[in-house]
């Protein structure tokens, strides 16, 4: 690995294409990089100047990735990873260093906060943002507990749309391609009125027949969403207030799940520590999967080579979103400024999913989901002649959600002695109603120690309080009667239990950094942060008692030192980092005992630590001017500290059979946590090429990400193994004074058709879903 480490050319905060991230102003040397200006820490600054490990992205850079969202980062940022979950929305698990929530359920928080213009998004749905009208993307690595809050244990992504213009214009973006993939986004800015009053309106549409081959005619994972925003903005004096107005529809089909259960056992790499009731062999493992030896083994069986859909029962959503986001910026003074930021999003779905993955009808699940969230947030930021500068401020938080869902199981797949097709669980399920709120108030301030010597110094003060509701429900129909999840909640079911419960924490999360500049373009420093992901309830368990038993926060410690360099005369930049995460109380799956028919649950407590450490190393370099050289490698060390744990039934196999409902301790210390590959890298070069009245520019990406496991018990099926993708498109601009009005793309996404699996689960069945194959396509970008 160290000769693959010193093969890469390291790449700068800017990994794609053309644009560096955030051009403010030409550099006097036509060959140095531009200057980065972030708002990482609630201030505008250049990123060299930053003590944090951060990677930006412009309007441009973003645009070059070709992309419909911000999947398309993975892999040009070490140690990130994206994918989508295929239960909902927009719906995805974002992983920083290792760090992330791999339960998209809304009682759980995600570990890595998504802000959109400044407003924090509460849950992980809709949170696949549409890229087409960023201005800038800003990724925060480490806990950001400080300025950020909770649930920044991972890290941060910022986007921040574009402002109106306050003239005349429209810019338009047209994709064609693979699966009669058709893109469109527009945006439209109006001249001002009387130089106080700007508008803008955007929108866009996404189709396409699905990137998954079905042969049973079923679904593809066709997409079909849709969204319009609109932004009034008004300037007066030392003011800016922005409103803007979001409305988003998505009915697309689900990413398709394939079968993938087995006829033998899978070992898994746990300790069993504990003896069984009945003197046995057992082996950690996942046992046959019921569908596999009851169905028909080629179509209900796991088969690795096979990469088509056979789904056929209703997979796919119905889900809207509106959203109200208010930016007031004042200047109080030459010396102070009111930033306040206020945000509104109400959203529901109806996600229809077929969870086995073949042709017969053995696991369907309702879901209906209506969540509503309001915050709001406002900080004072100094700007002072002496040499303290500071950013203080209040946050407030608040949201609820309800979720209903019903299932159609057929309960041969539950150990009920009957065949296939005959008897099913007809509309059982349960019922959630959940709130979650916080205040916080925070404060961080720089104090100039010497001209080139900083420290800072941060802290925040956090209230949570959380509580739930929930109610089970047994089969609404007789297990003979015809019933389709289309059918919804069925009126009449017979309530078996419910409960309720409340719980609320503080935290403090401090921050202490020094940063050093020991001569002009160099920056070192070193960091510790506090991070935290709230405590809550689990309301995927399977009892009343563990949906109502709460659970704690979890806290990471970071240590990082890092150095920031521009050299050769601004012609290179390269940044670095070291780090060092203690991960305490960390949230995981356990299985606890349950009163029959279940005899276990499974739900979420404190029991596990873990140590995360890594480097990272971002460069770009312009050579030429006719050539520039991007890339990126990360390095992580992902291991368990401690993780005592019992392991239920359906994690191990008995050579001669247990009682039902058998717990065994176990140490699942030796498992590798998941979504955290030890290696991450890039590789991105772009040729430019003047053609008079036209500009040509060719880039290539390579992208890397060594194996990672995507569920907690490291099965072989659910690995991922490493992965090479290869990306390539070919620009040609022309038009306007610069060559910049038009804009044709030719490019293709995973050349070498690279499809792994994406996720994997072990339920009443296994399923997977799979990475989409190669994609190719033609954009079409006009800007007056």
């Amino acid at each position: 690995m160290a000769r693959l480490g010193q093969g890469w050319i390291l790449a700068g905060a800017s990994l794609v294409p053309l644009a560096p991230a955030l051009a403010q102003e030409a550099a006097a040397d036509p060959l140095a990089l531009d200057t980065i200006v972030v708002t990482a820490q609630r201030r505008a600054e250049a990123i060299q100047d930053v003590p944090i490990a951060i990677t930006a992205f412009d309007q441009r850079a973003i645009e070059r990735l070709n992309g419909r969202d911000i999947r398309d980062l993975a892999g040009l940022i070490p140690n990130l990873i994206i994918s989508e979950v295929a239960i909902g929305p927009s719906l995805s698990q974002i992983s920083i260093r290792g760090v992330n929530s791999q339960d998209p359920e809304k009682s759980f928080d995600p570990a890595v906060g998504v802000f959109v213009d400044g407003v924090y998004l509460g849950t992980s749905a809709f949170n696949l943002l549409d890229t087409f009208d960023l201005e800038r993307l800003e990724v925060l690595r480490g806990p950001q507990g400080t300025l950020f809050g909770r649930n920044t244990t991972g890290g941060a992504i910022q986007a921040f749309r574009t402002r109106p213009t306050g003239e005349l214009g429209l810019r338009a973006r047209m994709i064609i391609g693979t699966a009669d993939r058709t893109d469109v986004n527009a945006v439209l800015n109006l001249p001002a009125i009387r130089d106080m009053l700007s508008v803008k309106i955007a929108g866009y549409l996404q189709q396409d027949d699905g990137l998954w081959e079905n042969p049973a005619g079923g679904a593809t994972g066709a997409k079909d969403r849709w969204g319009l925003s609109g932004t009034v903005m008004l300037r007066a004096g030392p003011g800016e207030l922005r409103v803007t107005w979001d409305h988003f529809r998505d009915e697309s089909e689900l990413t398709p799940y394939f079968p993938r259960g087995i006829s033998t056992i899978d070992p898994l790499p746990y300790r069993l520590t504990g003896t069984p009731p009945v003197p046995a062999t057992v082996t950690p493992a996942f046992g046959p999967d019921l569908l596999c030896l009851r169905g028909t083994p080629a179509l209900d069986c796991d088969n690795p080579a096979d990469r088509r859909s056979r789904v056929t029962d209703p997979h796919f959503q119905n889900s809207r979103l509106n959203a109200l986001t208010v930016n007031a910026d004042l200047e109080l003074s030459e010396r102070f400024a009111l930033e306040t930021v206020f945000g509104w999003r109400h959203s529901t779905e109806d996600v229809y999913i077929d969870f086995d993955g073949t042709q017969r009808t053995a696991f369907n699940v309702f879901r209906t989901q209506d969540f509503e969230q309001m915050s709001a947030e406002a900080r004072i930021v100094s700007s002072l002649s002496g040499p303290v500068q500071f950013v203080a401020g209040v946050f407030w938080f608040n949201s609820q959600y309800s979720l209903r869902q019903a299932i159609k199981l057929d309960l041969a797949l539950a150990g009920v002695p009957a065949p296939l097709g005959v008897l099913y669980a007809n509309g059982s399920g349960d019922e959630d109603f959940h709130r979650a709120g916080t205040t916080a108030l925070y404060a961080q301030g720089d104090w100039n120690i010497t001209p080139t010597l900083t420290l800072t110094l941060g802290g925040r003060a956090s209230w949570d309080k959380k509580q739930i509701s929930t109610l089970f429900y047994g089969a609404a129909l007789p297990p003979t009667a015809p019933y389709s999840i289309l059918d919804g909640i069925i009126a009449g079911r017979p309530l078996t239990s419910s409960g309720s419960a409340r719980a609320d924490w503080f935290e403090f999360t401090p921050r202490a950094a020094l940063n050093w500049k020991p001569a002009d373009g160099i920056l070192l420093y070193a960091s510790y942060s506090r991070g935290y992901n709230a405590g809550g309830f689990s309301a995927r368990a399977g009892t009343v008692r563990d949906v109502t038993t709460p659970f704690d926060p979890e806290f990471v410690n970071a240590y990082e030192v890092g150095a920031k360099a521009d050299l050769l005369a601004g012609r290179l930049r390269v940044n670095g980092a070291l780090f060092w995460n203690d991960y305490k109380d960390k949230q995981e799956e356990a299985i606890e005992p349950a009163p029959p028919p279940s005899f276990t649950s499974t739900t979420v407590r404190n029991v596990a630590s873990a140590r995360l450490r890594g480097f990272e190393l971002e460069a770009n370099a312009l050579l030429a001017d006719w050539f520039r050289l991007d890339g990126s490698l990360g390095y992580l060390d992902a291991r368990y500290r401690s993780f005592p744990t019992f392991a239920g039934s359906g994690q191990w196999v008995s050579v001669r059979p247990q009682p039902a409902g058998t717990l065994i301790a176990a140490d699942f210390s030796p498992l590798a946590l998941r979504r955290a590959p030890k290696w991450t890298g890039s590789l991105s070069p772009t040729f430019f090429r003047s053609l008079g009245r036209a500009d040509l520019s060719v880039n290539g990406l390579i992208r890397h990400t060594s194996a990672q496991f995507s569920e907690i018990l490291n099965s072989q099926r659910g690995r991922i193994p490493p992965v090479w993708l290869y990306d390539a498109a070919a620009t040609v601009s022309f038009g306007g004074p610069d060559n910049n009005r038009y804009r044709v793309i030719a490019f293709g996404r995973n050349l070498s058709n690279a499809r792994p699996i994406a996720s994997f689960t072990n339920a009443p069945v296994d399923f997977s879903t799979i990475t989409a194959g190669r994609i190719w396509g033609l954009e079409f970008t006009f800007d007056y």
